[in-house]
């Protein structure tokens, strides 16, 4: 008999249902399956979140490229105004504004026909307050857009439209309307400030009607994101100088479309990647990410201990065995792979269960969480109770639980318990090869 088939043989014999030993396999396999069945589903509820959130921020607020232009070159020199009067100043600022936007559109055209570029266009952003007729005031974060924005970004077409639309005032966040107590039409005041070495600071609260609401299922940017047109925002007097933004098919290939950007424009220009403007925001996220895998991983090691003492334990009751293998010519190595194989089917049997439970438990969480719902709401009835709502709106922001499984994480998660398995059954039955079969038959 060949030494693979004996081991498996044998191994077959010593740990089949109903042996001595056999109450080391499927524990220890029904333990590796809890802890990778758990640390799929959290992951993948996590990954949701996370991925949700990240593609959100990127959308609709950082984009993947953020370009700021240099000034054009018949903008007027600053040092050329110190001897202009304040209407003079004031109207060259307004024509600055204007070349400012209409280069910084020409670049974003030229950017969008690079390849791998999706959206490139010009955008503002500042923070400021707005308030409703009864003094009601909020802080606001305005982002100013081109007024086709709407044509040019499908994230902006793409947005759930409570009421109204893009265009024809500012179009605000659903919390931010709730607060305010601002549906479609209705006036709000929109401090503006405008600082300048000669005048000064001055500030004055400028009247802006509602043109649409919007909700995107974030609560940041529902409750402080106002979106509104370069245009009808100039003609109000608030005038910022634009940035490009620019929308990759593929934001991890930001440092090749980096340099491309960058050959297209001209001199003077500065481009930031998503992973520079965000690091702070997203490495929290990964750390986040990383310690609550590292929490559950802790699943794991208390199985591989469990697996540990149960297969020193086989591996003492079957020193009879042992001896006798080893007395037939049965090499260390090979004895202690028969234990060793024990370990590698609970764990990649365990480690597949697993798998396939949580994975179908993640992708179906939804359908659980409502099939508990009702199971609940239908006890409490026959009893004159109220049911439960995991997520009721009075409580949470959201309307069920996002879920995004990575091959790779799926893979890792797997490989792990695995291996807490298959090393705990290696350092179990090291002991294997210390002893002599004669020691062991002349006790006996």
């Amino acid at each position: 008999m060949r030494r693979a088939s004996w081991i498996g043989f044998v191994a077959s014999r010593w740990f089949r249902p109903g042996s001595r030993a056999a109450p080391s396999l499927l524990p220890a396999a029904a333990g590796i399956a809890v802890g990778v069945a758990a640390l799929v589903v959290i992951i993948g509820v996590m990954n949701g979140f996370q991925a949700g959130f990240i593609e959100a921020v990127l959308e609709l607020d950082s984009y993947h490229l953020r370009i700021e232009p240099g000034r054009p070159a018949d903008q007027a020199d600053p040092a050329d105004r110190s001897a202009a009067s304040g209407d003079e100043v004031a109207e060259v600022a307004e024509l600055d504004a204007a070349a400012e936007l209409d280069a910084a559109a020409d670049l974003a055209r030229g950017l969008s026909a690079l390849p791998g570029v999706s959206v490139a266009l010009p955008f503002a952003e500042l923070r400021t307050l707005a308030a409703n007729a009864r003094g009601r005031v909020e802080g606001i974060r305005i982002k100013l857009l081109p007024s086709d924005a709407a044509a040019l970004d499908p994230a902006i077409a793409g947005l759930s439209w409570r009421s109204g639309g893009y265009g024809g005032g500012i179009a605000i966040g659903s919390e931010l309307a709730r607060r305010l107590n601002a549906p479609t039409g209705t006036e709000l005041s929109v401090l503006l400030v405008d600082a300048d070495e000669e005048s000064g600071v001055e500030s004055a609260m400028v009247p802006v009607r509602v043109s649409g609401v919007f909700h995107t299922g974030f609560y940041d940017f529902d409750a402080g994101m106002v979106l509104w047109p370069f245009d009808e925002a100039a003609a109000a007097g608030l005038v910022e100088r634009p940035q490009i933004g620019v929308k990759l098919r593929d934001r991890y290939d930001d440092a090749r479309q980096s340099a491309l950007a960058a050959a297209a424009l001209p001199g003077g220009a500065e481009i930031e990647s998503w992973r520079h403007y965000n690091r702070a925001f997203f490495g929290a996220l990964r750390m986040e990410k990383n310690v609550m895998m590292a929490l559950v991983g802790l699943i794991f090691i208390v199985v591989g201990v469990n697996i540990f003492h149960s297969m020193r334990k086989a591996v003492y009751e079957r020193m009879e065995e042992v001896a006798i293998l080893k007395a037939l010519g049965g090499r260390p190595a090979a004895v202690q792979a028969v234990f060793v194989l024990n370990g590698a089917a609970a764990g990649l049997g365990g480690a597949a269960v697993g798998l396939a439970a949580g994975s179908a438990l993640a992708l179906n969480v939804n359908a659980v969480f409502a099939f508990i719902e009702r199971a609940v709401g239908l006890a409490a009835s026959l009893f004159g109770g109220d049911g439960i709502r995991f997520f009721s709106p009075e409580l949470f922001y959201l309307s069920d639980v996002p879920v995004r499984l990575w091959p790779a994480e799926l893979a890792f998660i797997g490989l792990a318990g695995a291996a807490s398995a298959l090393l705990a059954a290696f350092a179990a039955s090291a002991r294997v090869g210390s002893f002599t079969p004669a020691e062991v038959l002349r006790n006996e």
